[in-house]
Parts: structure tokens; C-alpha cells; sequence
């Protein structure tokens, strides 16, 4: 099947603007603190529970016509109207409502409280793009047994009162319909997280919004460091080296030098010209494919040379590039000269340098500022801290009881995530610290990293 556009333009007037509305939540006009992380964690266990609310009759509608969204305001009515039919000394509400509506008590009950985060936020498109991020990563994925949550006596009646209230999503509203995975590692590694802490529900409130973040800076390493390997097909996990944040960094530690920070912060300039030209190649109406995928398309329809070519020189005029091009009847080099000529219209010089360059600020403050330090003359480098590093462990042993270091090393970097020779000691002195350590010799190969949960 064809994944080019039917007609692409062919005159330098007919070739659009730069538009990216796919496989990444920032825009060019975004800059600091656009995200609300509250309502993206709404935003996920809608997806991952199935569940959303039942619109009901807006009282206030004297016509009876308009659905209403059910609000917290809605829920602390209905949930005051269940307890007084069962409370003895009513005044005994009052109590109720300042443990679990003055503050978060609400939200560390159960996941699904957490729906609430998502009614009406201020900014809420900007928190849609990003909670469509992880629809993308999460695909079709939907727990298949409800999650066994165990609650008080009061918990379970509120949680009764919610539950009214939630319906089951329609299968027909699932993201997978919209994107092709572009990291189907980090999909995979995704779900079965997520999944491996639905398990455990309160362990998951206390480090939600902590696993968001750490996904949403591994996706957007990952996926701008696999953006210009597209020749190679199917992305697999690039070398992103991190340190502890209580090491020393230094010029000597090649491998953090030269596939840190420095190798990521070059990467993320691909973004933004990278997905919005292949956003342009095809329709949004039908399902958005990585680059990787329509690369593969293009090397099995080698008729679609031509198309690329005629695109790649309306383009090059319509943007007054001065970009050599190839001149092959290879589909993929002609492709190739195409993503030349998105990189180049924002190359230094050029009057849209400035939109890309504030792009990757964005990105790099919004989606991986928690990651990086500056440690004097070693200069900005990627960091794990001990939370990040906790969590992260727990998810690569999973539902095992231990991990031997060499595996748990290995998990690690299945999820993208690499520390260098020095790091690995570093990791094994904390874990003895805190204490979730088994050696059953001096050799490393005996050493067994427990869960802390």
C-alpha cells in the first residue's frame, strides 16, 4: 500500500507551510511550563482503565438538551447525598470532606480519581497533545483484569459513588487507529510498565507522574536519535548515557562525552523538520506511518521516484535552498534529498533558523530539563536521580523477585537508558547503601539487584 500522498505538490507555490501534529505533543509557538502533568495522568488511565465518564443532563439546562460533564464539584454532591443516607451524626461529613476534598486524599485513593485531572484544565489542548503521546505509545493497550485496589470503609464508598458514574470506552476510539508505533521498543517497554504497576495501585499514585516523565524523556531521545537512521528500519535502542547525580563527570568518560547530552541536544534539531516533512508526504485523513515505514513502502514501489523528485525540487525553490540534490532514480535517495531540504531550511543563516532554535529550547525545558545537569567544566550532561533510579529499577525486575546486575544493565538499556563502566560501580555502591543487594560472590556476575517494593 501506498503511503505517499496521492498528489503532492509539484510547483513551488503549492507547497505548504511546516506542520507537525503527529508523534510528538510541541509545537513551534510552545515555549516553558506549557504542560499540566495532573491532567496528562488523567489522560492515561482513561486510555489504560478503558474508562471515562457518563455526560448526563445539565439540571441548569431549562431545555434539557445540553450533556453535562460529570466535575468534581458534581462528585463531592453526589458523594455528601451517599453518606448522609448512611451517616448516624451528619456532621460527621464535614470531616470526610476536609480528609478527601481540601486536599490530594481524593487522588491517592485509586487511579481512576484521577479522571477529574482532566475536566476542564486550563491548557488542556496542550495536556491532550502530550496525553496523546502516550495514546501513542500505549496503542490499543487496555488492562485486561481491573486492577484489585483494596480501600477502607470510606474509600470504597467514594470510590462506589465514582464508579456510577464511569462507562467503558468504545473499542473504535482506540489511538492505534491513528499512528503506526514509531518506537515499537519503547511501546512494548511501555505497557508492560505500565501494566507491572497497575498491579501494585498505590505503589502507581505515589510514582505516576514520576513514570510519566521519565517515558516522555526517554521517547524523545530515542526518538530523535533514531529520526535520521530511517534507512535501517525498525528503531531499536540508541546509545543516551546518563551518570548518577551524586558522581563526579569528567572529559575522560568518553562515552557520557560523546553520547550524552552533547549527542542529544545536536539530535533534538531534527524533530521538528524530521516529522513535519513526513507529516507533508502523507494523507492525516488515513494512519500517520514513521519514516521508517514509509521508507520501507518507497523501496517496494520504486514508481513513486518520480513524485518524490518533482516534491524535493518544488521544495528546494519554494524555500530558496541552495541544498545540492541527488540525482537517482532510487526512491530512497530521493527521499533522503527531501529531508535534506527540511533540515536545510533551518540551517544557520536562513530566515526560519530562529523558529527551530527556540523548538528545541521548548523540547529540551519541557521534556528533559529533569535529566540534565551542568557539572562545571565537564559542562551539561544527562543525570539519573536516586527517585528516577529507584523507579527504573523496580520496572526492569518486574514481577521477579531479583535480577542478576549484568540483566538489569541489559533492561536498562532496553528502555534506553545507558551507563558507562564507572556508572555500573556507582550503581552497585547505592544499591548496597539502600540495601536491595544480594552478592553471592566477589564476582559481578553474582551480584543481585532486589525490588523495593
Amino acid at each position: 500500500m501506498l503511503l505517499l500522498k496521492p498528489e503532492l505538490p509539484c510547483t513551488k507555490e503549492e507547497v505548504k507551510n511546516n506542520v507537525l501534529s503527529r508523534y510528538f505533543p510541541i509545537r513551534t509557538k510552545d515555549r516553558q511550563d506549557i504542560f499540566n502533568w495532573d491532567s496528562v495522568l488523567g489522560h492515561v488511565v482513561k486510555q489504560s482503565y478503558g474508562r471515562d465518564f457518563i455526560p448526563f443532563k445539565d439540571p441548569n439546562d431549562p431545555l434539557n438538551k445540553k450533556n453535562k460533564l460529570f466535575e468534581l464539584s458534581d462528585f463531592k454532591e453526589k458523594s455528601q447525598e451517599s453518606f448522609l443516607r448512611k451517616l448516624d451524626v451528619a456532621k460527621f461529613w464535614f470531616i470526610i470532606d476536609s480528609m478527601y476534598f481540601q486536599g490530594d486524599g481524593l487522588y491517592k485513593i485509586a487511579p481512576e480519581f484521577l479522571l477529574f485531572k482532566t475536566n476542564r484544565t486550563v491548557g488542556n489542548t496542550t495536556n491532550s497533545r502530550l496525553g496523546n503521546m502516550f495514546s501513542s505509545l500505549l496503542q490499543d493497550f487496555v488492562f485486561k483484569e481491573k486492577p484489585i485496589i483494596k480501600l477502607n470503609f470510606l474509600e470504597q464508598q467514594l470510590y462506589d459513588v465514582l464508579n456510577a458514574y464511569l462507562c467503558e470506552q468504545k473499542n473504535e476510539s482506540r489511538w492505534s487507529e491513528k499512528e503506526t508505533p514509531y518506537l515499537p521498543f519503547m511501546t512494548s517497554m511501555f505497557q508492560n510498565d505500565l501494566n507491572f504497576l497497575s498491579q501494585r495501585p498505590k505503589y502507581l499514585l505515589t510514582v505516576f507522574k514520576d513514570f510519566l516523565r521519565l517515558y516522555a524523556h526517554l521517547y524523545t531521545a530515542q526518538l530523535a536519535l533514531n529520526l535520521k537512521d530511517w534507512r535501517s528500519g525498525e528503531p531499536k535502542p540508541k546509545y543516551h548515557y546518563f551518570i548518577l547525580d551524586n558522581e563526579k563527570a569528567s572529559d575522560e568518560r568518553i562515552l557520557v562525552k560523546d553520547h550524552g547530552y552533547k549527542q542529544l541536544k545536536g539530535a533534538l534539531w531534527n524533530i521538528f523538520p524530521y516529522l513535519a516533512m513526513n507529516e507533508s508526504l502523507q494523507s492525516t485523513k488515513a494512519q500517520m506511518n514513521p519514516i521508517w515505514v514509509l521508507a520501507k513502502n518507497c523501496s517496494e514501489n520504486p514508481g513513486c521516484t518520480e513524485a518524490l523528485k518533482v516534491y524535493a525540487e518544488a521544495f528546494k525553490e519554494n524555500r530558496q535552498l541552495n541544498t545540492v540534490l541527488t540525482d537517482s532514480n532510487d526512491p530512497l535517495d530521493q527521499l533522503d534529498n527531501l529531508f535534506k531540504l527540511a533540515l536545510a531550511q533551518f540551517s544557520r543563516g536562513e530566515s526560519r533558523h530562529e523558529i527551530n532554535s527556540l523548538y528545541v529550547k521548548s523540547v529540551s525545558s519541557e521534556l528533559c530539563e529533569s535529566f540534565i545537569q551542568s557539572r562545571g567544566r565537564a559542562g551539561r550532561v544527562m543525570v539519573f536521580n536516586q527517585d528516577y533510579l529507584i523507579l527504573l529499577t523496580n520496572l526492569a525486575i518486574g514481577e521477579r523477585d531479583k535480577l542478576r546486575f549484568h540483566e538489569l544493565i541489559l533492561a536498562f538499556e532496553a528502555r534506553g537508558v545507558f551507563f558507562d563502566k564507572q556508572s555500573q560501580k556507582a550503581l552497585i555502591e547505592f544499591f548496597e547503601r539502600i540495601g536491595n543487594v544480594e552478592r553471592m560472590s566477589d564476582s559481578g556476575d553474582a551480584v543481585y539487584v532486589i525490588k523495593t517494593i
